[in-house]
């Protein structure tokens, strides 16, 4: 059941579901989803047993002769002989990215659902709105459509090197691209400025836009860029930071993110560029 071609093209997004058309189901089980023999979208037909732990359900979207849904399921569904959960994290590595992209966009729509079950302004009850992704106020009518938090990420180079930092809860030896939120009435670069600044003390120059990824974690869309540094001494803020260090393009750290992930793809980049290889990578 795993889609094939862009999701552009063939997905549309719609709360609206038809009549005639088979249902395609991803479970959700406390933002993780359900799997099954390493498949984790489903015809309708062969989950009879899950059926039971079904809590909610929410319309994805169309797609040719198939409506796909997101069913929110109890946490007893783990007891379900031949079923397993796994988090998002753990799917990554084992689907391409426009399968990847279904199953986050199924725990991000259901956890917005879940979130927005009163207005913020009055208090009523929401209800889903046409056929876009919106829920409206019952009372007052105001509009809420899902949650996306823009996000920086750059891997700041100085010739041979680049650099990368780690948080203080990651696991030993991992090394990666830094990274914040955008603040309101900041633009990506005025951020990139900043959270460099604030996190390693480095200052940046020539800002390059690499491309973008949504990272459901729980809600981010991250910007990636290259950037070269206009200052060489590093300086962590000891708070988000635990440590950064400049690495040379033969000899990067135990372990980075896999290509898959934009900070993966943002240290390829940097390697293929210090290396003089041919990109070969998407953007």
């Amino acid at each position: 059941m795993l889609l094939k071609k862009s999701i552009n093209e063939r997905f549309s997004f719609t709360f609206v579901g038809r009549e005639s058309a088979e249902k395609i189901v991803i479970c959700v089980v406390n933002g993780s989803i359900l799997v099954r023999e390493r498949e984790f979208i489903f015809s309708i037909h062969d989950i009879d047993s899950v059926k039971n732990y079904c809590i909610s359900t929410l319309m994805l979207g169309t797609c040719g002769d198939f409506d796909y849904e997101v069913w929110d399921l109890s946490d007893d569904v783990c007891y379900l002989e031949d079923y397993s959960v796994i988090n998002l994290r753990e799917l990554l590595i084992s689907i391409d990215e426009l399968n990847f992209t279904l199953a986050c966009r199924a725990v991000q729509l259901l956890e917005w659902k879940k979130s927005h079950i009163f207005c913020g302004a009055c208090g009523n009850a929401t209800e889903i709105q046409g056929p876009e992704h919106s829920l409206s106020c019952i009372r007052c009518s105001k509009p809420y459509y899902p949650r996306i938090s823009p996000c920086v990420i750059v891997v700041v180079t100085k010739g041979e090197y680049c650099l990368l930092a780690r948080q203080l809860n990651w696991a030993d030896g991992l090394f990666s691209a830094v990274a914040g939120f955008i603040e309101a009435g900041e633009s990506a670069e005025d951020a990139l400025h900043r959270e460099v600044f604030e996190e390693v003390g480095i200052l940046i120059k020539k800002p390059q836009y690499i491309g973008s990824q949504s990272w459901p974690f729980p809600s981010q869309l991250m910007l990636g860029f290259m950037a070269e540094a206009a200052s060489e001494h590093i300086n962590v803020d000891g708070v988000e930071i635990s440590e950064a260090r400049w690495w040379h393009c033969d000899k990067m750290p135990p372990s980075v993110p896999p290509p898959a992930v934009l900070s993966g793809l943002l240290i390829e980049k940097f390697l293929i560029s210090a290396k003089g290889l041919e990109n070969q990578n998407k953007w």
